[in-house]
C-alpha cells in the first residue's frame, strides 16, 4: 500500500514512523477514508482509471485486479471494463469426478517435463499446485491442453473480423471448424478413441467470403508429451482440388492471414513442452470476462453489417477492436504463467492468464524477439451447455491484437461441446476434402 501513496503521503509516513504503530494505523486509515467501495455497472475507462484505483470491488483494489497490460490497454488503446460481481462456475459433474478419480494417478517427469497415467479430468488439481514448485507452470498448461470440453469442440460459426485500429473494420472470413478429442473424453462413450497414437484432429474450412471459400487445414496432434513428434498439418486448395502437406513448425504459423498464430488458439494451444520453459509467476486475482453474453454471433444479421453481427466487439469507435463496451468483468482468481518459446517462435515470451478452479485462459500478451510488448490476447468466456447436455467453460470471443501494427483480428463463435452424432471418422483429412468441395453445407 506504502508504494500506492502520493509522494506527500509517504514523506508523512516516514514522519509518522517513529510514532509507532498507532501513527501509521491513523495515517493509512485517512488515506483509506479517500477511497470507494464500486458498484456493479461501473465503467473503468482511460479517464477515471487513476483515480479509482484505490477503490476496491469485492473487497479488492482495482489496481490489484488490473496487470499492467491490461492497464497499459485502457490508458493507450481505449479499452473500457464494466465491472460486474463475480460468478460460480460449476464444471460439469463428469469432470468433477474424472479428475477426483484418475488425478491421483498422474505423474509428472521432471527430467522431459511429460505426464504419464492421464485419461480424463484435470491432471492436476488446484489443491496439488505449489507455488515453490519449479515445475507447477508446465503443470497448469497441461491442465489447459488436457481435453475440458467433453469430447468435442463444435465451433460454430466461427469468423475472423479483420479491424484497422484507426480506420475500423476491414473483411471477414468465416470458417467451419470441429476439434475432436480421441481422449481424455466425457460423452457416455470411451475415454479414449484409436490405439492411443493420435491425442487430437481438427480441420478448418472457409466458407465465406467466396474467394477463399473452400480453403481448408487439417491437423493431427499426436500423443508424443515430449513433443517429439511434431503435428501433423495439412492444407487443402479447392481450386486445384490438391492437399499439400505443411512443415512441423506450422504451430508457429500464422492463421491465414490473421494476426492470430495456430500457437495463440486458445491463447496458448501448444503442449507445454514445446516451450522450452513454462514459469508459474504468480497467484493473483484480475478483471476477465467469464460470462460473455449469450450470442457472439448474430447469424441472422447480415455480413453487411458486421457491428450487429459480431456484437461482442466494439467497432464502433476507435481502436475498434476491444470488447464491445457493454460486456462485464468479474474478479477472477488466475494463475500467471510464463513461457519462453523455442528460438525458432516469432514470440521471446508469451504470458497467459489462466483460472485457479478449471483451466480457462482469461487474457495474455507475448513479446516480440526484441522483448517489447507485441501482442495483446483478451478471451470472452461463458459457460455453456453441449448438445448432450455436458458443461464445459467454453471461449466464444478471441481479441487478438497487435499493438505494434495498430491491427486485429478477433474471432467469434457460438462454440459447443460434444454436438451430436459427432465421430472419429468425422474429423479426417478425406472428410477436410469432402466439406471443403461443398463448403458450408456440411
Amino acid at each position: 500500500m506504502y508504494k500506492q501513496l502520493r509522494p506527500a503521503a509517504r514523506s508523512s509516513v516516514r514522519q509518522l514512523a517513529t510514532g509507532g504503530t498507532l501513527g501509521l494505523m491513523l495515517l493509512f486509515a485517512a488515506h483509506g477514508a479517500n477511497a470507494k467501495v464500486l458498484e456493479p455497472g461501473f465503467i473503468i475507462t482511460k479517464e477515471n482509471l487513476a483515480s479509482v484505483k484505490n477503490d476496491t470491488f469485492e473487497g479488492k483494489t482495482i489496481a490489484s485486479m488490473i496487470p499492467e497490460k491490461l492497464e497499459w490497454m485502457i490508458t493507450n488503446y481505449g479499452l473500457t471494463i464494466k465491472i460486474a460481481n463475480s460468478k460460480k462456475i460449476e464444471m460439469d459433474p463428469k469432470y468433477v469426478e474424472a479428475t477426483k478419480k484418475w488425478s491421483k494417478e498422474v505423474k509428472f517427469n521432471p527430467a522431459d517435463r511429460t505426464i504419464s497415467g492421464w485419461k480424463a479430468g484435470m491432471p492436476f488439481p488446484p489443491e496439488t499446485i505449489k507455488m515453490d514448485d519449479p515445475h507447477a507452470g508446465d503443470k497448469v498448461i497441461w491442465n489447459l491442453r488436457a481435453a475440458t470440453y467433453g469430447a468435442t469442440m463444435d465451433l460454430r460459426d466461427i469468423a475472423w473480423v479483420f479491424l484497422d485500429a484507426k480506420k475500423g473494420y476491414e473483411r471477414v472470413q468465416a470458417f467451419q471448424s470441429r476439434r475432436y478429442y480421441m481422449e481424455g473424453r466425457l460423452d457416455g462413450g470411451p475415454i479414449s478413441v484409436g490405439d492411443g497414437d493420435i491425442s487430437q484432429k481438427t480441420y478448418f474450412v472457409a466458407h465465406y467470403p467466396q474467394d477463399i471459400r473452400g480453403l481448408g487445414t487439417f491437423s493431427v496432434r499426436y500423443n508424443q508429451p515430449d513433443s517429439a513428434k511434431p503435428d501433423d498439418s495439412y492444407a487443402y486448395l479447392k481450386s486445384v482440388r490438391r492437399t499439400r502437406r505443411l512443415s512441423g513448425g506450422a504451430w508457429m504459423d500464422p492463421i491465414g492471414g490473421t494476426d492470430q498464430l495456430y500457437d495463440d488458439w486458445d491463447i496458448w494451444d501448444a503442449w507445454p513442452t514445446k516451450y522450452t520453459q513454462n514459469k508459474l509467476v504468480e497467484k493473483r486475482w484480475v478483471l476477465a470476462i467469464a460470462h460473455s453474453p449469450e450470442i457472439s454471433v448474430d447469424t441472422a444479421q447480415p455480413w453487411s453489417e458486421p457491428q450487429k453481427r459480431f456484437p461482442r466487439i466494439n467497432m464502433a469507435e476507435p481502436p475498434f477492436a476491444n470488447p464491445a463496451k457493454d460486456v462485464e468483468w468479474e474478479p477472477r482468481e488466475v494463475y500467471v504463467v510464463e513461457g519462453t518459446p523455442p528460438a525458432e517462435h516469432p514470440y521471446s515470451k508469451k504470458v497467459a492468464y489462466i483460472e485457479v478452479d478449471f483451466p480457462r485462459p482469461y487474457l495474455g500478451y507475448a513479446l516480440d524477439r526484441k522483448g517489447e510488448f507485441w501482442k495483446m490476447f483478451i478471451f470472452q468466456n461463458r459457460p455453456d451447455t453441449g448438445d448432450d447436455g455436458y458443461k464445459a467453460v467454453m471461449p466464444v470471443v478471441g481479441h487478438i491484437i497487435d499493438v505494434k501494427r495498430g491491427h486485429a483480428t478477433n474471432w467469434s463463435s457460438n462454440m459447443k461441446s460434444n454436438p451430436k452424432g459427432v465421430k472419429d471418422t468425422d474429423v479426417s483429412l478425406n472428410v477436410l476434402e469432402e466439406v471443403a468441395t461443398g463448403a458450408g453445407s456440411r
